[in-house]
C-alpha cells in the first residue's frame, strides 16, 4: 500500500502588525512618547543639573569640552558614603550632548529635555527593531517596546537631564547589538566594524556599556535557538570578538588618562536583599524617588537576606527551566539579572541604590513578562493577558503622576522624602528650592532635618547660616558657619560668608582675617577681593583697597561692582578723570545704572 504523504499546510497570512510600514510604527513610538513626556517639557532644572549644566561653564566653550571631558577625568565624591569612596568617571559622549544642548538651546532647559525625549524613543524604534531582527512575533514585540516605554520606574531616566548618560548607553548598546545580528545573517566584516563601534559608544557614554558581553551571548542564543548549526561555526562568535576588542580599547583609555573608579568594598550580603528590591521597583513603583541611597540593604549576614539569596538561586534556576520552555521569556529575565547585577552590591558603587539604573535592566523584565503572557495555554493566557494590560494602564497612570512631580523641584523632594523620609541630601536639597523661593522659616526646618539625619553635614549648616543672614538672624548665622567651618575649616564660600557677615556686625577686626582666608581658600575670587576692598576702604586704607578692586577686575572683568567702587575711590579721592572712566565702564556693564548716571553728572557738573 502507497504511503500517505501529509497534506502542506499554507502558510498562516501574516499579522497586520507585520504588514504596516516601518515609518507608522516610528510615527507611533514618537507620539507614544511625546504623548507620555509632553508634560516633562516644562520642567525646569534640578538636583545635579544646577551643578553639571546651569552652573558649568566649561559646556559653553567647544575647547573647554575637550580638554575637560575628552582629555581628562570627571572626579566625582559622594554626599552619601565616606570620602574614601570618590573616584572618576570617563563618559566623553555624555559630556559632548550636553554640550550640544547647551549650543543649541543656551540655558533653556525645554531643549535639554528634548533630547532625552528624542533618545527614549530612538531606543523604542531600535528596540522594535530588535525584537522582529529575533524572530519574536510582532504583536509581542510592538507590545513589549510600547510597555518598556511607558515604565514609571524608567521617569527618572527620561525626565532628569543628568540621567542621560543611561538612555545615550542604551542607545548604543541595541545599535551594537542589531549590528551583532546583521553580522549573524550576512557574514559581512562591516558589520563587525559597527559593532566594534557602537560598543566603543555605548563605553564611552557610561560604564553599563561593558554588559554588552552578557547581551550579545543572549542574541546569539537567541538567534540560534533553532539554528543549532550555528552555534558550532566560530564565525558566530566572531561580534564578541569585536565587542571584547572595544572593551580593551576603553580599557587602555582609562588607563592612560588615570580614571579610577570609587573605591570601597563590595557588598556581597546586601547583592540579593537589593535584587529583589529592584524587581519590586520595577513591576510596582508604589513610590519613587529621586534619591535612593537610603533604600541599600545592610552588608549582613541576616535571616532576609539568607532568604534573599535562596530566591535569587530560585530566579537562576527559573531562567534555566524556562528557556527550554519560552527562550524569550528567559532571556528576557537574563537580561534583567545581568544588567542589575553591577548596582547591588557587587561592584561599590559611591552612591549606592538608584531608580535611574533600572532603566536598561527593564528592557529584560518587559520581554519576560510579555513572552509569559503571549505563550500561556488557554484559560491561562486570557487572564495574563488582562493582568498584564491594567498592570500597563495602572503603569502609565502612576508614570503620569510622577511626571507631575518633576514640574517643580520642591514636588520632587517632597515626594521624594514620601519614599525615602531618611535621606539627608533630599532635604538639604527642598531647603535650597524653598529659600530660593523665600520661604526661609520652611527652608530653615528642612536644613535641620538634613542635620538631624547627618550631624556632620558640612553643606547643610553652611546653608543654614545663609538662610539666618537672609532672615536677619545674624547670630544664628554665625553659629551655622562656624559649625560648617568646624567640620571643613578649607571652606572658602562659608569662610567669605562669616567674613561678610563679621564686617555688617561691625566686627571689622575678625572679618579681615576672615577675608583674607577666604582669598587663600579661592584666590580667583573676585567677590573675595571686592569685600576686602570695601572693607579697608572704610578703615582708611585706600591704596590697599584699589588694588583689591582691581584684583577682583582682573579675575572678573564683567562684573560692574569692583568698577563701581574703585570709581567711588577715585571720585572722593580727588581723581576725577580715572573715577569717569571707570563710571563709564561700568555703564557698557550695566546700563543706565542710577547711580553711576548720578555720579557722571556730578562730575562733569564740577567741571
Amino acid at each position: 500500500m502507497a504511503q500517505q504523504r501529509a497534506a502542506k499546510r499554507p502558510p498562516s497570512p501574516p499579522h497586520w502588525t507585520e504588514t504596516l510600514p516601518s515609518w507608522i510604527w516610528l510615527l507611533v513610538i514618537a507620539s507614544w512618547v511625546l504623548v507620555l513626556y509632553g508634560r516633562v517639557l516644562q520642567a525646569p532644572f534640578v538636583y545635579d543639573d544646577l551643578d553639571q549644566i546651569v552652573r558649568n561653564p566649561n559646556l559653553a566653550s567647544w575647547h573647554n569640552v575637550f580638554t575637560r571631558f575628552l582629555a581628562a577625568p570627571v572626579t566625582f565624591s559622594s554626599e552619601f558614603r565616606s570620602a574614601a569612596s570618590t573616584g572618576s568617571s570617563y563618559r566623553p559622549l555624555y559630556w559632548l550632548s550636553l554640550a550640544l544642548d547647551r549650543h543649541l538651546w543656551g540655558l533653556h532647559p525645554a531643549g535639554f529635555h528634548l533630547t532625552n525625549l528624542f533618545l527614549h524613543a530612538l531606543n523604542g524604534a531600535l528596540l522594535l527593531h530588535l525584537l522582529r531582527r529575533l524572530r519574536i512575533p510582532s504583536l509581542a514585540a510592538i507590545a513589549t517596546t510600547l510597555l518598556w516605554l511607558s515604565l514609571p520606574i524608567n521617569s527618572e531616566a527620561v525626565a532628569w537631564i543628568s540621567a542621560r548618560a543611561y538612555p545615550l548607553c542604551l542607545f548604543f548598546l541595541l545599535l551594537s547589538l542589531i549590528a551583532t545580528l546583521r553580522y549573524l545573517d550576512h557574514r559581512r566584516p562591516l558589520t563587525l566594524v559597527a559593532t566594534f563601534f557602537s560598543t566603543a559608544a555605548a563605553l564611552l557614554s557610561h560604564e553599563s556599556g561593558i554588559l554588552i558581553l552578557p547581551f550579545s551571548a543572549l542574541v546569539i542564543l537567541l538567534y540560534s535557538r533553532d539554528k543549532l548549526s550555528s552555534l558550532k561555526q566560530p564565525s558566530a562568535l566572531i561580534p564578541l570578538g569585536a565587542d571584547l576588542g572595544a572593551i580593551a580599547m576603553l580599557f587602555v583609555i582609562r588607563l592612560i588618562l588615570g580614571v579610577h573608579s570609587a573605591t570601597g568594598a563590595s557588598a556581597l550580603w546586601s547583592f540579593a536583599p537589593s535584587l529583589w528590591k529592584y524587581l519590586a521597583w520595577t513591576i510596582l513603583p508604589l513610590r519613587m524617588s529621586v534619591e535612593r541611597s537610603t533604600s541599600t540593604p545592610p552588608n549582613v549576614a541576616s535571616l532576609p537576606a539568607i532568604l534573599a539569596i535562596a530566591g535569587l538561586l530560585a530566579f537562576i534556576a527559573a531562567i534555566v527551566v524556562l528557556w527550554k520552555r519560552t527562550p524569550t521569556a528567559a532571556a528576557g529575565l537574563a537580561w534583567f539579572l545581568f544588567a542589575v547585577a553591577p548596582f547591588c552590591g557587587l561592584i561599590f558603587l559611591y552612591q549606592g541604590m538608584a531608580e535611574r539604573f533600572l532603566y536598561i535592566a527593564s528592557v529584560g523584565m518587559t520581554l519576560a513578562l510579555i513572552s509569559l503572557a503571549a505563550n500561556a495555554r488557554p484559560p491561562a493566557k486570557a487572564v495574563a493577558l488582562s493582568l498584564v494590560a491594567l498592570w500597563s494602564v495602572w503603569g502609565i497612570f502612576r508614570l503620569e503622576t510622577r511626571l507631575s512631580d518633576w514640574s517643580s523641584p520642591i514636588s520632587l523632594y517632597r515626594s521624594s522624602l514620601e519614599a525615602t523620609p531618611s535621606s539627608a541630601p533630599l532635604y538639604f536639597n527642598l531647603g535650597f528650592n524653598l529659600r530660593e523661593e523665600g520661604s526661609f522659616t520652611e527652608a530653615v526646618d528642612a536644613y535641620q532635618n538634613a542635620i538631624r539625619i547627618n550631624p556632620d553635614y558640612q553643606r547643610a549648616y553652611s546653608s543654614l547660616g545663609e538662610t539666618y543672614a537672609r532672615m536677619g538672624r545674624l547670630y544664628d548665622a554665625r553659629l551655622a558657619y562656624q559649625q560648617a567651618l568646624n567640620l571643613n575649616p578649607d571652606d572658602a564660600g562659608t569662610t567669605l560668608n562669616l567674613a561678610v557677615l563679621l564686617h555688617q556686625t561691625g566686627k571689622d577686626l575678625e572679618a579681615e582675617p576672615a577675608f583674607r582666608r577666604a582669598i587663600d581658600l579661592a584666590p580667583n575670587d573676585a567677590a573675595a577681593y571686592t569685600d576686602l576692598g570695601v572693607l579697608l576702604y572704610q578703615q582708611g586704607h585706600t591704596d590697599e583697597a584699589a588694588k583689591m578692586f582691581q584684583n577682583a577686575i582682573d579675575r572678573r572683568s564683567t562684573d560692574p561692582t569692583p568698577y563701581f567702587n574703585l570709581a567711588i575711590l577715585y571720585q572722593q579721592s580727588g581723581r576725577p578723570d580715572r573715577a569717569l572712566a571707570l563710571y563709564r565702564k561700568v555703564l557698557e556693564l550695566h546700563p543706565n545704572d542710577p547711580e553711576a548716571l548720578a555720579n557722571i553728572q556730578r562730575l562733569q557738573g564740577s567741571h
